[in-house]
């Protein structure tokens, strides 16, 4: 009767709740039932009477099978966007791991090894550390979760839970030395308790706390490693009576927790591809960089085109200077991505404000590179303005632990257009950038320009900017 009052306790939680939680509810009112299960075999051996001692070892087996859905509920997500692979393979593994209990327990409790005290005291301790760890699992998630509505659900399963395991304990060491008159009754209080938590309101501190969504995010990321972690444990306690079958379900649950992991990031990397391509539709028809707000590349390739067709048609050539961050990569890993991309910010201001014309245009090329656009420019008012970028950004005095100087510094690659330039801006931006590298490779914090367009002796920007 206590028991079957706990099952409609929680089906009117389950009535109750909106359809994501239902399931959980459905799961824990289950395993309630494979506990009536298990009383109604008991009665049916008491009544009958059970000579061969199959109908204690069914009984037995029924109580076992309680965990099924326990384990169900307390390692499963329960998101609408988990994938379906997943679901089926946690339901072959929980049929597995029934099929193996109940191989276990018809083994020890109905051949010639349920008169063995040793095999008794297996199940006994194998019980408690599975109905322990259960308990444990459905704690864990009630920390992990954010919704008020999941946290009164793991916080009665979990006291279920664990008060039944306390109860368990203690009920099995006594029925290893006969069952006095009263043992039955503690078998109601697990079940009087899931039927008061479960109609009455929950505590106070079970609204106010709210777990980050960092923990919560790492707790729900790894329930299903104990599922799999619980059924390798069964797998060894088994494997001394039912070698080959715990081998193949100990096997099975670490390759299907392998395919779980697999399955799921593959999604996740569906949608992260998703979500970059989106983000990269959107910030080319915004035409700005959302790291440093200025131009990027889809603008720069706009601007530069536009800019190569007016300098053909009116005579004002115009000029391309490639800029990159000198030792980028030794900066970011000495110092972390977030001081990169705080540099990243810095040096696009610098440049920024130091460019007088309006018309100019300053964009980030990609990664550490940058790209100026100076319209109606020759070389040699292009290479003062390389001159003064590579003074402006080492007047930041941003400290670089990685780089021979010491601070960040900037190389410069310089092209301009010419008559016999083609109004091709591919074209351009190559040529732009060969020069850069020429200037990396001659000791960098410097500019180069195309041959024959720089004079050498005023290429180089020692440390000091002279």
């Amino acid at each position: 009767m206590v028991q079957g009052m706990a099952v409609w306790a929680v089906y009117t939680r389950y009535r109750r709740s909106p359809s994501l939680i239902r399931l959980p509810w459905l799961l824990l009112a289950s395993a309630v039932l494979m506990q009536m299960l298990w009383n109604g075999t008991n009665v049916l051996a008491t009544v009958l009477g059970d000579k061969g001692g199959y109908l204690a070892a069914l009984a037995t087996v029924l109580s076992a099978l309680y965990v099924i859905p326990c384990m169900f509920m307390s390692t499963r997500s329960f998101t609408l966007h988990e994938p379906r692979a997943v679901v089926v393979l946690d339901l072959v593994l929980l049929f597995l791991v029934a099929v193996l209990v109940y191989q276990f327990f018809t083994t020890l409790l109905s051949g010639p090894l349920a008169a063995d005290p040793a095999s008794i005291y297996v199940v006994v301790y194998l019980a408690d550390a599975i109905d322990f760890s259960l308990a444990a699992m459905a704690i864990v998630r009630l920390l992990g979760a954010r919704s008020f509505r999941w946290r009164i659900f793991y916080y009665t399963g979990g006291a279920y839970l664990l008060v039944n395991a306390t109860v368990a304990c203690i009920y099995n060491r006594i029925e290893m030395h006969g069952l006095p008159w009263w043992a039955g009754a503690l078998i109601n209080i697990p079940h009087a308790l899931l039927v008061l938590v479960a109609l009455r309101q929950p505590p106070r501190w079970l609204r106010s706390y709210r777990p980050s969504r960092g923990v919560s995010q790492t707790i729900a990321s790894f329930a299903p490693i104990l599922l799999s972690t619980m059924v390798v444990m069964l797998c060894i306690s088994t494997a001394r009576f039912n070698f080959v079958p715990s081998l193949v379900v100990g096997a099975l649950a670490v390759l299907f927790y392998g395919l779980r992991v697999a399955f799921i990031q593959s999604r996740q990397l569906d949608q992260q591809r998703a979500i970059d391509q989106s983000t990269w539709r959107l910030e080319q028809q915004v035409g700005r960089d959302p790291l440093t707000g200025i131009a990027n590349r889809a603008t720069l390739d706009r601007h530069l085109r536009e800019a190569l067709e007016e300098g053909r048609r009116t005579g004002g050539f115009c000029s391309l200077l490639m800029i990159d961050i000198d030792y980028f990569k030794q900066y970011n890993d000495s110092l972390g991505h977030i001081a990169g991309d705080a540099c990243l910010v810095k040096v696009a201001d610098a440049l920024g404000r130091n460019l007088v014309r309006r018309h100019d245009l300053v964009a980030r090329y990609g990664g550490e590179e940058f790209a100026i656009v100076l319209i109606d420019t020759n070389a040699e008012v292009a290479e003062e303005v390389a001159r003064r970028l590579i003074i402006a950004v080492e007047h930041l005095q941003i400290a670089h632990p990685g780089s021979p100087l010491g601070r960040l510094s900037i190389s410069i690659g310089l092209a301009t257009q010419t008559e016999q330039s083609l109004t091709d801006p591919v074209a351009m931006l190559a040529e732009a950038d060969d020069a850069l590298y020429r200037a990396k490779r001659n000791g960098r914090n410097r500019f180069e320009g195309a041959p024959g367009e720089t004079d050498p002796s005023t290429i180089s920007v020692d440390a000091s900017g002279a």
